[in-house]
Protein backbone atom coordinates (compact mmCIF):
# COMPACT_ATOMS: atom_id res chain seq x y z
CA UNK A 1 0.00 0.00 0.00
CA UNK A 2 1.08 3.57 -0.59
CA UNK A 3 0.09 6.76 1.19
CA UNK A 4 1.38 10.30 0.67
CA UNK A 5 4.21 9.08 -1.52
CA UNK A 6 5.43 6.58 1.10
CA UNK A 7 5.17 2.80 0.86
CA UNK A 8 3.47 1.41 3.95
CA UNK A 9 5.56 -1.48 5.26
CA UNK A 10 4.46 -3.62 8.23
CA UNK A 11 7.09 -3.77 10.94
CA UNK A 12 9.26 -6.89 11.13
CA UNK A 13 10.77 -5.91 14.49
CA UNK A 14 8.85 -8.45 16.57
CA UNK A 15 8.99 -11.18 13.91
CA UNK A 16 12.75 -11.68 13.73
CA UNK A 17 15.58 -12.32 16.17
CA UNK A 18 18.03 -9.71 17.42
CA UNK A 19 20.88 -10.73 15.10
CA UNK A 20 18.65 -10.48 12.04
CA UNK A 21 17.22 -7.14 13.15
CA UNK A 22 20.67 -5.65 13.63
CA UNK A 23 21.66 -6.86 10.15
CA UNK A 24 18.47 -5.35 8.76
CA UNK A 25 19.31 -1.98 10.30
CA UNK A 26 22.86 -2.09 8.97
CA UNK A 27 21.80 -3.03 5.45
CA UNK A 28 19.05 -0.39 5.37
CA UNK A 29 21.64 2.16 6.50
CA UNK A 30 23.92 1.01 3.68
CA UNK A 31 21.22 1.71 1.10
CA UNK A 32 20.51 5.14 2.64
CA UNK A 33 24.23 5.99 2.70
CA UNK A 34 24.57 5.04 -0.98
CA UNK A 35 21.63 7.28 -1.84
CA UNK A 36 23.18 10.14 0.12
CA UNK A 37 26.45 9.67 -1.79
CA UNK A 38 24.70 9.90 -5.15
CA UNK A 39 24.80 6.23 -6.20
CA UNK A 40 21.03 5.76 -6.45
CA UNK A 41 19.93 4.59 -9.93
CA UNK A 42 16.13 4.87 -9.65
CA UNK A 43 15.07 1.38 -8.42
CA UNK A 44 18.04 -0.47 -9.93
CA UNK A 45 21.03 -2.05 -8.16
CA UNK A 46 21.09 -4.05 -4.96
CA UNK A 47 23.12 -4.72 -1.85
CA UNK A 48 22.75 -7.97 0.07
CA UNK A 49 23.72 -9.21 3.51
CA UNK A 50 23.95 -12.74 4.85
CA UNK A 51 22.28 -13.34 8.22
CA UNK A 52 24.85 -14.18 10.93
CA UNK A 53 22.54 -16.64 12.68
CA UNK A 54 21.25 -18.23 9.45
CA UNK A 55 24.09 -18.24 6.90
CA UNK A 56 21.90 -19.75 4.19
CA UNK A 57 19.56 -16.72 4.39
CA UNK A 58 20.20 -13.25 3.00
CA UNK A 59 18.49 -9.85 2.89
CA UNK A 60 17.87 -7.73 -0.20
CA UNK A 61 15.77 -4.68 -1.07
CA UNK A 62 12.47 -5.02 -2.94
CA UNK A 63 12.66 -4.21 -6.66
CA UNK A 64 10.00 -1.49 -6.22
CA UNK A 65 12.12 0.62 -3.87
CA UNK A 66 14.73 3.30 -4.36
CA UNK A 67 17.73 3.25 -2.02
CA UNK A 68 16.41 6.27 -0.10
CA UNK A 69 13.17 4.44 0.77
CA UNK A 70 14.65 1.27 2.23
CA UNK A 71 13.93 0.45 5.86
CA UNK A 72 14.88 -2.45 8.08
CA UNK A 73 11.38 -3.93 7.80
CA UNK A 74 11.12 -3.54 4.03
CA UNK A 75 14.09 -5.80 3.32
CA UNK A 76 13.18 -9.18 1.85
CA UNK A 77 14.69 -12.41 3.16
CA UNK A 78 15.50 -15.35 0.89
CA UNK A 79 17.35 -18.61 1.15
CA UNK A 80 20.37 -19.27 -1.04
CA UNK A 81 18.08 -21.59 -3.01
CA UNK A 82 15.81 -18.63 -3.86
CA UNK A 83 12.97 -19.43 -1.43
CA UNK A 84 11.24 -16.59 0.48
CA UNK A 85 11.59 -16.88 4.26
CA UNK A 86 8.65 -14.58 5.13
CA UNK A 87 5.36 -13.67 3.50
CA UNK A 88 6.07 -10.11 2.38
CA UNK A 89 4.05 -8.12 -0.13
CA UNK A 90 6.88 -6.63 -2.21
CA UNK A 91 8.98 -8.57 -4.70
CA UNK A 92 12.63 -8.95 -5.61
CA UNK A 93 14.25 -8.45 -8.99
CA UNK A 94 15.17 -11.76 -10.72
CA UNK A 95 18.53 -10.27 -11.67
CA UNK A 96 19.25 -9.48 -8.04
CA UNK A 97 19.14 -13.10 -7.01
CA UNK A 98 21.01 -14.28 -10.08
CA UNK A 99 23.91 -12.03 -9.14
CA UNK A 100 23.83 -11.83 -5.35
CA UNK A 101 22.43 -15.21 -4.41
CA UNK A 102 24.93 -16.96 -6.66
CA UNK A 103 27.89 -15.09 -5.18
CA UNK A 104 26.84 -15.57 -1.56
CA UNK A 105 26.34 -19.27 -2.22
CA UNK A 106 29.75 -19.61 -3.88
CA UNK A 107 31.61 -17.49 -1.30
CA UNK A 108 30.79 -18.57 2.29
CA UNK A 109 33.65 -16.32 3.44
CA UNK A 110 31.80 -13.12 2.50
CA UNK A 111 28.65 -11.66 4.04
CA UNK A 112 27.83 -8.57 1.97
CA UNK A 113 27.67 -7.85 -1.77
CA UNK A 114 27.34 -4.39 -3.36
CA UNK A 115 26.56 -3.91 -7.06
CA UNK A 116 26.42 -0.40 -8.57
CA UNK A 117 26.16 1.46 -11.87
CA UNK A 118 27.85 4.65 -10.67
CA UNK A 119 29.11 7.10 -13.30
CA UNK A 120 32.76 6.55 -12.43
CA UNK A 121 32.47 2.78 -12.07
CA UNK A 122 30.43 2.27 -15.24
CA UNK A 123 32.79 4.53 -17.20
CA UNK A 124 35.86 2.65 -15.98
CA UNK A 125 34.20 -0.67 -16.85
CA UNK A 126 34.36 0.32 -20.53
CA UNK A 127 38.13 0.83 -20.52
CA UNK A 128 40.28 -1.97 -21.91
CA UNK A 129 42.98 -1.18 -19.34
CA UNK A 130 40.57 -1.70 -16.42
CA UNK A 131 41.53 -0.33 -13.03
CA UNK A 132 44.93 1.36 -13.04
CA UNK A 133 46.87 1.43 -9.76
CA UNK A 134 47.71 5.11 -10.05
CA UNK A 135 46.30 6.33 -6.74
CA UNK A 136 46.82 5.22 -3.17
CA UNK A 137 43.13 4.33 -3.07
CA UNK A 138 43.49 1.96 -6.03
CA UNK A 139 46.66 0.34 -4.66
CA UNK A 140 44.59 -1.08 -1.82
CA UNK A 141 43.09 -3.48 -4.38
CA UNK A 142 46.38 -4.73 -5.83
CA UNK A 143 45.84 -8.42 -6.58
CA UNK A 144 42.16 -8.18 -5.57
CA UNK A 145 40.48 -7.19 -8.86
CA UNK A 146 38.73 -9.52 -11.30
CA UNK A 147 36.90 -8.85 -14.59
CA UNK A 148 33.67 -10.18 -16.09
CA UNK A 149 32.87 -9.87 -19.81
CA UNK A 150 29.50 -8.34 -20.64
CA UNK A 151 26.85 -10.96 -21.47
CA UNK A 152 23.65 -8.88 -21.47
CA UNK A 153 20.93 -8.56 -18.84
CA UNK A 154 21.01 -11.07 -15.98
CA UNK A 155 17.25 -11.62 -15.80
CA UNK A 156 16.64 -15.30 -16.30
CA UNK A 157 17.94 -18.49 -14.78
CA UNK A 158 18.17 -19.91 -18.28
CA UNK A 159 21.54 -18.24 -18.88
CA UNK A 160 24.71 -19.37 -17.16
CA UNK A 161 26.05 -15.94 -16.33
CA UNK A 162 25.71 -16.71 -12.60
CA UNK A 163 28.33 -19.44 -12.92
CA UNK A 164 30.51 -17.18 -15.03
CA UNK A 165 30.22 -14.35 -12.50
CA UNK A 166 31.24 -16.48 -9.55
CA UNK A 167 34.04 -18.09 -11.57
CA UNK A 168 35.38 -14.72 -12.66
CA UNK A 169 35.21 -13.26 -9.14
CA UNK A 170 37.03 -16.25 -7.66
CA UNK A 171 38.54 -15.23 -4.33
CA UNK A 172 38.85 -11.53 -5.24
CA UNK A 173 37.25 -8.53 -3.54
CA UNK A 174 36.33 -6.44 -6.61
CA UNK A 175 34.67 -7.47 -9.86
CA UNK A 176 34.69 -5.00 -12.74
CA UNK A 177 31.68 -5.97 -14.85
CA UNK A 178 32.67 -4.85 -18.34
CA UNK A 179 30.34 -2.29 -19.95
CA UNK A 180 28.09 -2.55 -16.90
CA UNK A 181 29.37 -1.47 -13.51
CA UNK A 182 31.13 -2.68 -10.38
CA UNK A 183 30.65 -5.32 -7.70
CA UNK A 184 32.34 -5.43 -4.30
CA UNK A 185 32.21 -8.09 -1.58
CA UNK A 186 33.06 -7.87 2.11
CA UNK A 187 33.09 -10.01 5.23
CA UNK A 188 30.85 -7.44 6.90
CA UNK A 189 28.55 -4.65 5.77
CA UNK A 190 31.08 -2.12 7.04
CA UNK A 191 33.91 -3.75 5.12
CA UNK A 192 31.91 -3.84 1.89
CA UNK A 193 31.02 -0.18 2.38
CA UNK A 194 34.64 0.82 2.86
CA UNK A 195 35.88 -1.22 -0.12
CA UNK A 196 33.19 0.31 -2.30
CA UNK A 197 34.14 3.80 -1.08
CA UNK A 198 37.78 3.27 -2.01
CA UNK A 199 36.85 1.69 -5.33
CA UNK A 200 34.60 4.62 -6.25
CA UNK A 201 37.37 7.08 -5.38
CA UNK A 202 39.83 5.01 -7.43
CA UNK A 203 37.54 5.01 -10.47
CA UNK A 204 36.79 8.73 -10.22
CA UNK A 205 40.47 9.66 -9.88
CA UNK A 206 41.45 7.48 -12.82
CA UNK A 207 38.73 8.85 -15.11
CA UNK A 208 39.62 12.43 -14.17
CA UNK A 209 43.33 11.79 -14.72
CA UNK A 210 42.66 10.30 -18.15
CA UNK A 211 40.68 13.37 -19.24
CA UNK A 212 43.74 15.58 -18.62
CA UNK A 213 45.47 14.20 -21.69
CA UNK A 214 48.79 14.30 -19.86
CA UNK A 215 51.16 11.39 -19.27
CA UNK A 216 50.17 9.35 -16.21
CA UNK A 217 52.71 8.16 -13.65
CA UNK A 218 52.19 4.46 -12.88
CA UNK A 219 54.00 3.23 -9.74
CA UNK A 220 56.07 0.05 -9.94
CA UNK A 221 54.38 -3.25 -9.10
CA UNK A 222 56.53 -3.59 -5.99
CA UNK A 223 55.31 -0.24 -4.67
CA UNK A 224 51.67 -1.16 -5.28
CA UNK A 225 52.09 -4.53 -3.57
CA UNK A 226 53.78 -2.94 -0.56
CA UNK A 227 51.03 -0.33 -0.16
CA UNK A 228 48.38 -3.05 -0.41
CA UNK A 229 50.03 -5.09 2.34
CA UNK A 230 49.69 -2.18 4.73
CA UNK A 231 45.89 -2.41 4.89
CA UNK A 232 44.32 -4.52 7.62
CA UNK A 233 42.58 -6.95 5.25
CA UNK A 234 45.82 -7.72 3.39
CA UNK A 235 48.10 -8.37 6.36
CA UNK A 236 49.42 -11.86 7.26
CA UNK A 237 46.77 -12.10 9.98
CA UNK A 238 44.00 -10.15 8.25
CA UNK A 239 41.35 -8.28 10.19
CA UNK A 240 37.98 -7.01 8.99
CA UNK A 241 38.16 -3.47 7.63
CA UNK A 242 35.66 -0.67 7.99
CA UNK A 243 34.40 -0.92 11.57
CA UNK A 244 35.37 2.63 12.56
CA UNK A 245 34.14 4.18 9.32
CA UNK A 246 30.90 2.23 9.32
CA UNK A 247 30.09 3.34 12.88
CA UNK A 248 30.57 6.94 11.71
CA UNK A 249 28.29 6.36 8.71
CA UNK A 250 25.60 4.89 10.94
CA UNK A 251 25.76 8.02 13.12
CA UNK A 252 25.46 10.17 10.00
CA UNK A 253 22.40 8.27 8.81
CA UNK A 254 20.83 8.69 12.24
CA UNK A 255 21.35 12.44 12.01
CA UNK A 256 20.00 12.69 8.46
CA UNK A 257 16.95 10.41 8.74
CA UNK A 258 16.68 7.62 11.34
CA UNK A 259 13.56 6.21 9.64
CA UNK A 260 15.79 3.54 8.04
CA UNK A 261 15.65 1.76 11.43
CA UNK A 262 11.88 1.14 11.23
Amino acid sequence: MEASGILEIPSMRDKVGEAEWQTREDLAALYRAAAHMGYQDVTLNHFTARLPDAPDHFLIKPEQMMFEEVTASSLLCFTLDDKPVYDQSLSKSPASFNIHGAILKARPDINCVMHLHSDAGAALSTLECGLMFISQYAMRFWGKVAYHTYEGLVHGGENNECDQLTGDLGDKTVLIMRNHGTLVVGRSIGEAFLFNHYLERSCAIQMQALTSGRAIVEPDDEVCAEIARGWIENRPNPGIAGNRDWAAVRRQMDRLDPSYRT
